[in-house]
């Protein structure tokens, strides 16, 4: 046996997990409408596909937790052979990733019922109204099928979402039509493409290496969890990080023009979901000793976000005050936000809550900028880009930890910088993160469960991720040491 041979082995047991996670993923979107898939309306001969099996919520429940289950070992079992000497070639690596896209990509969308949202704002825009106004209830009152297909908690909620946003919903619902089924299609082709698009930048970041190409397109283009709970759930968050990661290639120039580059990507970013504003402040912390550069990039991103919002005006913000005082079932401040409550009322726990997680937040990056490798080389040498993109999987992975509301599929924020650094200990943290988080959102629809499986699942997520989350809270503050180039 040559010293290789047991990296190549764990390295292709690895791989098989990950396609086992991809497959099991297809299959129960292929079993049809479940407690983990809305139906989909207007059906026509194009995807998604499904049979109508009538699955049980037992068994969609197993197969998306053994798929869960199956990714991230996978994930674990890939750093791990990555670490000890495994070379695989990232071609293939991305070759895969194209099937992997495609499998999860033609089946029904499962986990939450986002997409059914996402479709009505976009029908609304296309019906010439404000998704910023007008809610998904309003949409349904006036008989329309795709505002009836919304289900709970959002059929009274206007959008959060941004202008470049609403604008990719509404591309989608002039080609799907008043057809949910063929809107949440082009939603879910628009969000693979630009998974797929992600995963091609994120090459040229992690540079000429072979080895570090094959890091970038496992944790990434390969990912099994972001195939199941971004891909596959038609999340919106996929179109925006696609920005964020070009901005971070833009800023590797050594240039004004490639600073304003930046700040027009990173704008489109925001202006797609406003929690990519974190990217913002990184490119801003990279180029804090370049103050022409600084200029340009503030300057392309005021003028861009400017024009993206002026057509919307403030309309666009009504929800955030809204939302930034809801507290997921997931989240480490849902371990407290109870005893807040009964010592300060509902209203005063909350702004406090909101406060405390801000501050929390600073703390959480300043313990990760100690600990959190340099990536190993830089295309050029380019050391602005290098620091913009640690100083990105720093905030973005400090937001994950300590936002109230938190959900997995805002993890690519954070996976996508992650994915060109140097191993550490936090890829398995971030892994523990997004995996616990997804499980506890399977099988994900507002729907009525049976006993014990209604509160198995919500044990899952309101008991076992807050109390991830604060486990995870204590192994990052604890005192690491940098390990630069």
């Amino acid at each position: 046996m040559t010293p290789a041979q047991p990296e190549r082995r764990a390295g292709h047991a690895a791989l098989a997990c990950v396609a086992a996670s991809v497959a099991l993923v297809a299959v129960t979107g292929l079993l049809g409408p479940s407690a983990a898939a809305r139906p989909l309306p207007g059906r026509g001969p194009h995807p998604p596909y499904w049979i109508a099996a009538d699955p049980s919520p037992w068994l969609v429940t197993g197969l998306l937790l053994a798929a869960v289950g199956a990714g991230a070992a996978g994930l674990l079992l890939g750093l791990r052979a990555l670490d000890r000497g495994w070379r695989p070639t990232p071609r293939r690596l991305l070759a895969g990733s194209v099937l992997a896209v495609a499998a999860v990509a033609l089946v029904p969308p499962m986990g939450s019922a986002d997409h059914l949202v996402y479709a009505a704002y976009g029908r609304i825009a296309a019906l010439g109204g404000s998704p910023y106004i007008e809610t998904p209830r309003q949409l349904a009152e006036r008989g329309d099928p795709v505002g009836r297909a919304v289900e709970a908690p959002w059929q009274d909620a206007p959008s959060i979402y941004g202008p470049l946003g609403t604008a990719e919903q509404w591309l989608a619902a002039r080609l799907g039509g008043e057809s949910p089924h063929a809107i949440v299609w082009w939603l879910t082709l628009f969000g693979a493409a630009a998974f797929g698009v992600t995963g091609w930048l994120l090459q040229r970041l992690a540079g000429p290496d072979e080895q570090d190409r094959a890091r970038a397109a496992l944790l990434w283009s390969l990912n099994p969890l972001l195939l199941f709970v971004a891909v596959n759930g038609a999340h919106i968050d996929t179109f925006g990080v696609v920005w964020a990661v070009a901005a971070l290639l833009a800023v590797r120039r050594p240039t004004a023009p490639g600073a304003v580059a930046a700040g027009v990507l990173v704008a489109l970013a925001c202006a797609v979901k406003l929690s990519f504003g974190l990217v913002v402040l990184a490119l801003a912390w990279a180029l804090r000793r370049h103050p022409a550069r600084l200029a340009g990039l503030l300057l392309g991103g005021l003028v861009v976000g400017a024009l993206a919002y002026l057509p919307v005006g403030l309309s666009a913000f009504n929800q955030l005050r809204t939302v930034s005082r809801l507290v997921s079932f997931g989240s480490a401040w849902r371990a407290v936000v109870g005893l807040f409550e009964a010592l300060l009322g509902e209203p005063a726990a909350r702004t406090l809550i909101s406060l405390l997680a801000w501050a929390l937040l600073a703390v959480v990056a300043r313990a990760l900028a100690r600990g959190l490798p340099w990536p190993r080389r830089y295309p050029d040498g380019e050391r602005t880009a290098l620091e913009a993109t640690r100083a990105a999987a720093i905030l973005g992975f400090a937001w994950l930890l300590t936002a109230p509301y938190t959900l997995p599929w805002y993890d690519v924020i954070a996976w996508a910088p992650f994915a060109v650094l140097a191993a550490s200990w936090y890829d398995r943290l971030l892994v523990l993160r997004t995996a616990v988080l997804a499980a506890g959102y399977v099988p994900g629809r507002v729907v009525p469960l049976p006993d014990p499986l209604g509160p198995l699942t919500m044990g899952v997520r309101g008991v076992l991720g807050p109390a991830v989350g604060l486990a995870l809270l204590a192994l990052v503050l604890l005192p690491r040491r940098v390990t630069r180039r």
